[in-house]
């Protein structure tokens, strides 16, 4: 029964332009396709790039440290097909001596010369340059990036187990601040707060106010019904 007709209508018509707005936002009317939140999550995934992409590139120049850092593991694939794709990759490091010997691979490299490689890979993946990594290994972008995680990662274990600490550990680094990056903001534009103070400023105070609005919308309908919390009596003792 409604005890209060005017908070009550004021509830609905709030709770309707709710549901209006969320049908809107759930509409492919945010351009190629996209609904509201499919366009938010493309927006802060730019965002979020963008401000990645000075560790990235910053950590890219670091790695010139290791030019003239001798390097010599001994890697074991899973079986002969990964040590054959392992090899074509390790082949494109200059300088590198690969040998083969079935699910084996004899690795004699610079680490800084792995690591420029690798570099120049994964700046290509992070500009959206894909069609460059596919030409060099002729496989999916993707594949050739997850490549080099995985060889980096075993020449990693390797170098811990020789008791080569700092360069175990920066390969690691290496992992973390430039490979996986690269690998999983491929295909995303990159975009900066600077640039887009306007966009994100009105997504934030909309997501707020729309939240609160719901808030309200309920409340009034509650105040309309007569559904109100109150705080127990406290029973007195006879």
């Amino acid at each position: 029964m409604i005890r209060d007709s005017k908070a009550f209508w004021i509830g609905i018509l709030m709770l309707l332009s709710f549901c209006g707005i969320y049908v809107y936002m759930m509409s492919p009317s945010f351009g190629n396709g996209r609904n509201g939140l499919e366009f938010a999550d493309d927006m802060f995934n730019s965002i979020s790039k963008g401000s990645a992409q000075a560790v990235v590139f910053g950590e890219i120049k670091k790695a010139e440290k290791w030019n003239g850092t001798a390097i010599e593991v001994n890697l074991k694939c899973k079986d002969e097909a990964q040590a054959g794709r392992w090899s074509a990759a390790l082949q494109k490091v200059d300088g590198a001596e690969i040998m083969v010997d079935k699910e084996k691979i004899a690795l004699k490299t610079d680490l800084g010369k792995l690591l420029a490689n690798i570099s120049e890979d994964c700046k290509a993946m992070y500009e959206n340059k894909g069609d460059v990594v596919q030409a060099k290994y002729n496989t999916d972008p993707r594949d050739a990036t997850n490549r080099w995680y995985s060889i980096t990662k075993s020449i990693a274990k390797e170098l811990e187990k020789k008791q080569q600490f700092k360069e175990s550990i920066y390969l690691q680094t290496f992992q973390k601040k430039v490979i996986e990056p690269a690998y999983n903001y491929y295909g995303v534009e990159t975009k900066f707060v600077k640039d887009n103070k306007g966009v994100m400023t009105f997504m934030l105070v909309f997501y707020l106010v729309y939240t609160i609005w719901y808030g309200f919308a309920i409340y009034y309908i509650c105040v309309g019904l007569g559904i109100t919390m109150t705080k127990a009596a406290k029973k007195s003792e006879a």
